[in-house]
Order: structure tokens, then sequence, then C-alpha cells
């Protein structure tokens, strides 16, 4: 059993993988940099006993983040607790996947693994919407190459900045409006971030398809997906564990012994 995770600036994506590829667990929690190596081995220590047997323990682990100083934190609990060696998911050219940008190095390893998850498991043309802290359009190519794509603001932080910044609008609740004319001041700022949100994938998948390849299939994923993909009407498919899945082809490419 492998352990993945995704360390982003909001929240980290935790799953068990097994050889075929399958995410059977996963867990999502706040990432939270005051933590301890020790807080966060005891929480590893009962997300992985809870109500499961010894068959699920992982061997080995795999991390990409865009949080350095999580990393670190992860990865000393993970040896320290777990008794596994860590490994840091990163772009190389054994992964079978190219960065056609001008800037690779600056190419997130959760946009890499997004690439080569969608690369092995939805062969094509793709687009991959990631919807997490911000929201990721990435554009890969029938041979597995990143082109580039897009870096929109996250549903997320649409709410925060409402909530945030406008003093005479209350806590507003993460829900889907029923309606898209709003009758209350929540459901008006409920329409504004969900509808504004499905409004511009589709509106940018769009400009996108019309500049590269109509053809091209749209994969959702991310904490959100399944909250808002279902109401786009470019999004063909849901994988909420598909920046997971492309850790773990990902290690099974850079370290084949080990795997």
């Amino acid at each position: 059993m492998l352990l993945v995770a995704d360390i982003g600036n909001s929240s980290t994506v935790l799953g068990i993988r097994e050889s075929g590829g399958a995410i059977v667990r996963r867990w999502r929690i706040g990432s939270n940099r005051h933590r301890t190596p020790d807080e966060v081995g005891a929480l590893l220590r009962a997300l992985l006993s809870d109500g499961h047997d010894a068959d699920n323990t992982p061997t080995a682990a795999c991390l990409a983040s865009v949080v350095p100083p999580l990393t670190a934190l992860l990865a000393e609990a993970i040896e320290k607790h777990l008794g596994i060696e860590p490994h840091e998911f990163r772009y190389a050219s054994a992964l079978g996947i190219r960065l056609d940008v001008d800037e690779p190095a600056q190419v997130g390893p959760d946009r890499v693994a997004n690439t080569l998850a969608v690369h092995l498991g939805y062969p094509g043309a793709a687009i991959v919407v990631d919807f997490g802290t911000a929201t990721n359009f990435d554009v890969v190519s029938v041979d597995g190459a990143f082109l580039g794509g897009i870096i929109a603001p996250g549903i997320e932080s649409g709410f925060e900045t409402f909530t945030g910044a406008t003093a005479l609008l209350p806590r507003i609740a993460r829900s889907h409006p029923q309606s898209f004319i709003g009758k209350t001041t929540v459901a008006n700022v409920q329409i504004g971030v969900y509808g504004g949100a499905v409004a511009m994938v589709d509106g940018l998948v769009a400009r996108i398809r019309e500049e590269w390849d109509p053809t091209a299939r749209v994969i959702a994923t991310g904490g959100l997906s399944g909250v808002v993909g279902p109401d786009c009407r470019s999004v063909d498919l849901i994988d909420p564990d598909l920046t997971l899945k492309g850790i773990g082809w990902g290690y099974e490419r850079l370290l084949p012994s080990t795997a």
C-alpha cells in the first residue's frame, strides 16, 4: 500500500493507493503549518487505524506539495510515526510526459500529477479543471505534453472575499443555489459565487477548445469538483482522485524498484 498526499495551501488530501492504482481510502485535512510533527503523526495513526485492519497499512509514501514547510512537516511525521521513508513527487523525464511551457520549473507538482494521470487514465486531448484553492485549467496534449493553461480564483476564495471584506454580509454556507434568481441576500451571494464559477468554467473551456482542440475532453477534479462539476455543461467526467492517482503513477515510474 502506498500513502499519497497532495499538499495544498488550504487543504491536504491523503489517500491509500493499491498496487493496481485505485485510491481505496482518502481524507482531507486542513493545511495547518502550526501543527507539530507529533500532532500530525498522531492524526495519521488515527486516520489509518479507524476501523480498518493492518492490511491497509502503507509501506511507502509519496508527497506532492506546493507548500515546502508543510512538505517537511508531513515528511517528518510519516518517517517518525509510520516508520516509512517519504518520497517527494517532482517532475522528471522518467514520468513519460513533457512540460511544453516557457517556465517549466514553475509548474506545480499537482499540475504535473494531473498531466500524468489524465494522460494515462484518459488518453487523448484533455483539459483538467482542478477545483482547489485556485481553479486550475491544465491543457494536456494527446502525447502527454502539458501545454499550459489558466489559474483562476477558487470558489472558497470567492466566499472569503465576500464574508471577509463586506461588513454587512453574514458568514454563508457553501451550498449550491436552487435557482439562478436570488430572493435573499444569502441566495444572491451563493448564486454569484457558485453560478459564477460554473459560467467561468464553461466560458474558459470554450475559449481553450476554440483556440486549441474542439474535441478535447474535460475532466474535473479537486475538492469541489463533485459540487460544481455536474452543473458545468463543458465537463465530461468527474474524477476527484485524479491528482492522487497521478502521484501514485509517478511513484511507480520514478522509483520502480520500490513500487
